[in-house]
């Protein structure tokens, strides 16, 4: 009771002063919240939250605390975020006009898709082609072994080195097979987009009567 009475007649003292001039009064807290009121921001409010009031007691403008390191990285951060936000969804935007304007209709997809396989497909027959002959050499030479894998002889250094090409193309050939999987979630993925994108499109007017597809004749 005693500190809003001090408070009040500092109010009435300041106001009084300066009934007759023109200058503002300034009502601010200090870092212990404790409020003043004074012709002037001093140099140790700096930063402080403050209210202007005019020569009536009226307020005049309010200035906000300055943000504190803390605050000022979460605004960052969440400025970061917003741009990061933003960014993907120009990109999504992109695809998705990318999407509508290389198909018509869902079985467009199924065919590229099928183009795309095709490639990956011819890669493994011709892989494999190569393969089979390297796998009967190595079981030729397991049986001129006596059916055990060379360990000594000129036979070694041919068995080892027709297991390294056998490796290779079935590392190729793996290979393609999982990329042959990518290629077909993709273009899934892509073909239930589309549809999801064009289920609610406006259906284009009949170039011949000038009314959507199922619209009844005007009477």
């Amino acid at each position: 009771m005693k500190r809003y009475t001090r408070h009040l007649l500092g109010t009435l003292l300041v106001l009084s002063a300066c009934g007759h001039a023109q200058a503002d009064i300034y009502k601010w807290k200090d870092a212990q919240g404790e409020v003043h009121y004074s012709n002037t921001i001093p140099p140790q409010a700096a930063g402080y939250a403050n209210i202007e009031l005019d020569k009536h007691g009226l307020v005049v403008k309010q200035k906000s605390a300055a943000p504190t390191p803390e605050q000022r990285a979460s605004e960052a951060a969440a400025q970061a975020r917003q741009a990061i936000e933003q960014q993907s969804l120009t990109e999504q935007k992109r695809r998705d006009t990318a999407l509508l304007n290389t198909y018509t209709n869902p079985a467009e997809i199924d065919l590229a898709r099928d183009r795309n396989l095709e490639q990956a497909k011819l890669i493994i027959n011709g892989t494999q082609s190569r393969l089979a002959p390297l796998l009967d050499k190595q079981a030729t030479l397991v049986k001129r072994a006596g059916g055990r894998i060379p360990v000594s002889g000129p036979m070694v250094t041919e068995y080892k080195d027709n297991a390294r090409h056998i490796v290779e193309l079935q590392d190729m050939i793996a290979r393609k097979r999982k990329e042959m999987n990518t290629i077909r979630a993709r273009f899934a993925a892509d073909k239930a987009h589309f549809i999801e994108l064009t289920t609610n499109m406006p259906v284009p007017a009949s170039p011949q009567t000038g009314a959507y597809p199922g619209a009844q004749p005007a009477k």
